[in-house]
């Protein structure tokens, strides 16, 4: 059976491309609005979950927990699907780095985050070998049923290289996710079979 692997709805700093990754930054309305449209196409297409776990950020926490409204399955947090880290880029515009950095910045963004930055901190490929552990222990559940996982875009991308075994900056630059799709994932075979999308609107936040 699948792994679904969600990246949690947007947020203030999603939206004005700020570096985030242990800073405990809460989802914004639309990103309220992207959990509940993320649950509701899941509940269309009739996918229940076994096991469900969560980077422990409010942000990845909150859009497990609308994902899973009414389930009955309680999401357990994982410290290891924590986001990378980000070193001396977190809590920064993207357009003060590119000033600031210049073509260091470009050549690591240009990685797909295979790279640590120019400010330290951790690559997709170092953070795969932290996800390894707590994937493997999916796997039986996984292999019977549905499973959840929500985190964040570079985690999430470590989580791929671990599944597929590809670290290469193509293989990369594929495995990047927005806050409104869901990546489909054979665990066994290591293949991805299938991306899709929801389309939300702040409108729609209501409660979760």
């Amino acid at each position: 059976m699948p792994l679904y692997l969600v990246r949690h709805g947007e947020t203030d700093w999603n939206r004005e491309k700020r570096f985030q990754s242990r800073t405990d930054v809460p989802l914004n309305p639309l990103g309220i609005a992207q959990a509940r449209a993320i649950r509701d196409e899941l509940r269309r297409r009739g996918v229940a979950f076994t096991a469900a776990r969560c980077s422990p950020l409010s942000r990845a926490r909150r859009t497990a927990r609308i994902i899973l409204n009414g389930s009955g399955l309680e999401v357990q947090d994982e410290p290891a699907f924590i986001e990378v880290d980000f070193g001396g880029f977190e809590g920064q515009l993207e357009t003060d780095l590119r000033r600031e950095y210049g073509e260091l910045f470009a050549q690591w963004r240009a990685s797909e985050y295979t790279q640590t930055g120019p400010a330290g901190g951790e690559s997709i490929i170092t953070a795969a070998r932290r996800v390894r552990a707590p994937l493997q222990a999916l796997r039986p559940a996984a292999a019977a049923s549905n499973v959840l996982i929500v985190a964040h875009q570079a985690i999430n991308m470590a989580m791929k290289v671990a599944l597929s075994g590809r670290s290469d900056i193509r293989s990369a630059a594929g495995f990047r996710q927005q806050n409104h799709e869901v990546d489909v994932w054979d665990m066994e075979r290591g293949e991805r079979l299938e991306v899709f999308a929801v389309a939300a609107d702040e409108a729609r936040n209501g409660t979760g």
